[in-house]
Formats: C-alpha cells, structure tokens, sequence
C-alpha cells in the first residue's frame, strides 16, 4: 500500500489510524515548512522515529540539560563511536558515566516531543510506503499507534488550560505540606507527580526542575501545576527562603487559630446560656449574691423602660 497526499487533506491522526487499524509495516514521511519526519511501522505499531533536523542523537542533548552526562564526556564517546563503531550511548553506560535508565527517559522524551510536533502540523505532506526500514538510522521504540494518538490529542487538548497556570519558570518551587499516602490516595497522584515532587529542594527553579525530570515538558509542567492546585507547593523568586518559612508560619497560626476560634464560640454560647437561660444544669452553680444582683438589675431595667 503507498498513500500520498497532503495535509490539508488528510490530517495526521487518519493517517495514523489507517496504518494501525491496517497494520502496515513500512515508513511514514511527512514533511512540513520546518522539518521532515520519518516514522516507520512494524504491524501497525510504532517501531522508530528520525528527523532531518537533527544533526546528532537528540538524546545527547537532552541527557546533557538534565545533568545526566558532560559534554567532555560525551564528545569522547562520540569520538571512540568513530573509531569502533560502538553506539555513543553504549559507551557511556559501560563506562558507568550514564545510566540505562536515564537513557529510555530521554528517549521517551524525544519521542513524545516529536510526535507532539507532528500532530499539530496543518500544513506539508505526507508518504507512506512498504519497504523494509531495517539499518536506517532511527531513534527505535516501541509504542502502540493508538496510544500514541490518544496520548497526544489529550496533551493538545489540555495544554492550553495547563499553560495559564504555569508559574514564572525562573522561579523556585517550594514544598509546603509533606507527602503522605493519604494524600497520594486522595489526590490520585501519579508517578511522575511524585518525582517532581522529589525534585524540589528550594534551589532549583521550574525550567531546571522539567530539565533534570527527565519527564516530557507537557508532564512535568502538568504535574507542578497540580501539586500548585492541591496546596502541596508554593513558588516563590529564587533563594527565596524566608518568604516560603513566614508562608508556613502564617498558614499554621491560621489554621491554630481557625480551631481555638471553634472553643472560643462554644464557651462564649456555654456562658450566655448560663447567664439568661438559666438552664437546669446549671442550676446552683452560681452564687446567690450574683444572682440576685443580676435580678436587681433586670428589675431596674424594667422599671426604667416601662416609665
């Protein structure tokens, strides 16, 4: 089967759909103004994704903002990738200088950013034919097509409520209440929610946060906002660390003062009930002296009312 086409006509979810529901194995090329991206299909799933626009592994550059690797060390890996054909990743994780697991985030991130990209595309071409893609040059994966499809139109969908709430990211994120499994529970907090939570130490601010989380910027910047929403963090300028202390001491003189306030009330109904009500329980506890001061006056002011 070869499609061809453009765009304008055919949108990149159909096409998509029709390659999965099919499941053609083959290459997808689809080509925009800004770049041209490959993608290739083994039965329907998406197997690898590459792109004319980028001049080296986009991993690299991605382990290398979030801390996970130098660029001293990643340009020897390069150097010796020449020389013995080993992958520069390889390199660095038989070396100890990255982990494995460090290496799948990053690609996890490339791979949602392009695909991200090319959903929203209105404008290009597409091509798809049946040709065996083995030995191009493809950041491999693994990723259902309509998983993919599903995941990408609710990130569209969501990013423009989740953009009006993302805090200045040169400012710090700041932990307010700690995390609890009942909160966890109550919240449904995820996973990625829990380890940008873990992330926040008062220094880093929200841009270094999303790099180091080696998340999916929609993922990370969604999970800040939501520990925003459910008062578990707070943002405050950078090194600004009296502001978030007088922020917690403010919010516990509230709230011991939000529960003294309920004893003060009770105590005040308690004492009038017992001063004009007269109710049996109380009966005797006063001292008659007082009682019949209370009477004089009550008489008094009777008297000066009717006159």
């Amino acid at each position: 089967m070869a499609l061809l086409g453009t765009l304008k006509g055919f949108g990149v979810t159909e096409i998509f759909q029709l390659i999965s529901q099919q499941m053609k194995t083959g290459a997808l090329v689809l080509s925009s103004p800004s770049a041209n991206i490959t993608i290739t299909f083994e039965n329907g799933i998406i197997v690898g994704i590459t792109s004319d626009k980028w001049e080296r592994d986009p991993r690299a550059d991605v382990l290398l903002k979030a801390g996970c690797i130098n660029e001293k060390e990643l340009k020897a890996s390069f150097e010796n990738e020449k020389k013995n054909g080993n992958s520069w990743h390889e390199i660095l994780v038989s070396k100890g200088q990255l982990k494995k697991i460090f290496l799948d985030r990053a690609s996890n991130v490339v791979i949602k950013q392009t695909l991200l990209e090319v959903f929203q595309w209105k404008e290009g071409g597409y091509k798809f034919e049946d040709w065996n893609t083995e030995g191009q040059s493809m950041l491999s994966c693994h990723i259902p097509t309509e998983g993919a499809i599903l995941d990408t139109l609710r990130i569209i969908d969501e990013w423009p409520v989740i953009k009006q709430k993302i805090p200045p990211v040169d400012y710090c994120p700041v932990t307010i209440i700690p995390v609890t499994e009942d909160i966890v529970r109550h919240h449904d907090l995820t996973d990625v929610d829990l380890h940008i939570y873990d992330l926040i130490d008062e220094k880093r601010t929200v841009e270094r946060i999303v790099r180091e989380s080696l998340e999916p910027p929609f993922e990370a910047l969604s999970s800040i906002v939501r520990l925003l929403d459910i008062g578990l963090i707070e943002v405050f300028p950078e090194g600004a660390k009296d502001i978030r202390d007088t922020t917690i001491a403010r919010k516990q003189f509230l709230s011991r003062v939000k529960k003294a306030s309920v004893y003060v009330i009770l105590a005040v109904c308690v004492l009038a009930l017992a001063i004009f009500g007269q109710p049996r329980v109380f009966k005797g506890i006063f001292p008659e002296q007082i009682k019949h001061h209370l009477q004089n006056q009550k008489a008094l002011a009777e008297r000066f009312s009717g006159s």
